[in-house]
């Protein structure tokens, strides 16, 4: 079975920016898609692997063997993905979150706690439920 290997994405108002979650990989990758910075990480993560390996670095465990990425997006980057299929008015209302807030946190202004990035990631579920009814 493969190791799950964290990876946060972000949006920083023009591009996806990846990272892993693991401290002792300093390794980064940029994107203008989701599905680019996606790739692009995994590109510069095994590049960054093979040079730790071949410099003789110490390779956290997670790395060793097989792995695979598990992706967690940001609330700003979970807004930005989704701004292209539901709007912030329709989300707004499924979570009962003002649309100004919604705003202010897709733009980077400012941060969620918690309980509202939980709530901002079961609204877009919620709103992917109900479409999945559609035939």
């Amino acid at each position: 079975m493969a190791n799950m290997v964290g990876i946060k994405i972000d949006w920083d108002g023009h591009n996806y920016a990846s990272c892993t979650e693991n401290e002792d990989i300093a390794c980064i990758a940029t994107g203008k898609t989701l599905e680019a910075v996606k790739v692009e990480m995994l590109d510069a993560l095994r590049q960054h692997i093979d040079w730790m390996k071949e410099d003789g670095d110490p390779v956290p465990e997670e790395f060793s063997g097989e792995w695979e990425p598990e992706w967690h997006l940001t609330t700003r980057a979970q807004l930005k993905y989704s701004e292209a299929f539901i709007t912030r008015k329709a989300l707004s209302e499924v979570t009962g979150i003002n649309l100004q807030q919604l705003t202010h946190y897709a733009s980077g202004w400012r941060n969620p706690r918690p309980e509202m990035q939980r709530r901002i990631t079961e609204g877009i579920r919620a709103i992917r439920q109900k479409l999945a009814v559609i035939s």
